[in-house]
């Protein structure tokens, strides 16, 4: 697993298929073992919603929104990855076209990518106990035909029942540390210009629906 294999499917939508092969847990009163539950839970609905390939696209894509707000901190992690110091300057219009840029750019680049699922099997090997409202679960995908299994840890957080996942980390790097380094490094390049930024995530969301569109037209030749 490498840098560029992050980038390529992005961390929100790497978490959501890595736990659609997760199978069911049974909830107990520690954390660890809720958060496990947690991520059965989503797997089963995962497998439900996303893995038909005769969904519609526009289908697809409202219930991908749905898991994505159900299931994961969106906001908090978009804010991080930016950075609390180019949030702060941000204007409100800045910000609130950042959130819809980040999350239309999620969709369009990975919704329809779960129509691919082919059934591998993850399992998840054990949970531990980060804080009191923390847990990191590990886990393992069995890949036909790869040398060795791909490991996957997330991050989960909550309390009261409830839980939201904060991160993923693939073979050791976080997805949401890597995002962040990018963003970084782009703003440094731009010299903080935050309007340089959503320019460049409209750029990125446009090439995005295109490639989705002619991904779409290939598949129905």
């Amino acid at each position: 697993m490498t840098r560029a294999m992050l980038r390529t499917w992005g961390w929100g939508a790497f978490l959501i298929l890595t736990v659609a092969l997760a199978g069911p847990h049974t909830a107990r009163a520690d954390i660890s073992d809720e958060a496990k539950a947690f991520i059965g839970k989503l797997s089963d609905e995962v497998i439900e919603k996303l893995t038909d390939p005769d969904l519609p696209l526009e289908q697809q894509e409202e219930r991908f929104k749905g898991i994505v707000t159900k299931y994961i901190a969106f906001k908090s992690i978009s804010r991080w990855v930016l950075g609390q110091r180019h949030w702060k300057r941000a204007s409100e219009e800045q910000r609130t076209e950042y959130m819809r840029l980040y999350g239309d750019l999620m969709v369009a680049t990975y919704a329809h990518r779960f129509q691919g699922y082919s059934g591998e099997k993850l399992e998840v090997t054990k949970a531990r106990v980060i804080d009191a409202n923390q847990a990191l679960v590990e886990s393992k995908i069995v890949r036909e035909g790869a040398d060795k299994p791909l490991i996957i840890n997330w991050r989960v957080r909550g309390a009261n029942g409830t839980y939201r996942i904060i991160d993923i980390m693939v073979e050791g790097l976080s997805m949401s540390q890597t995002q962040r380094s990018e963003f970084k490094s782009f703003m440094r390049s731009n010299g903080g210009n935050m309007d340089a930024l959503l320019a460049n995530l409209k750029e990125r969301l446009q090439k995005a629906r295109s490639d989705r569109q002619l991904a779409q037209k290939g598949t129905s030749q």
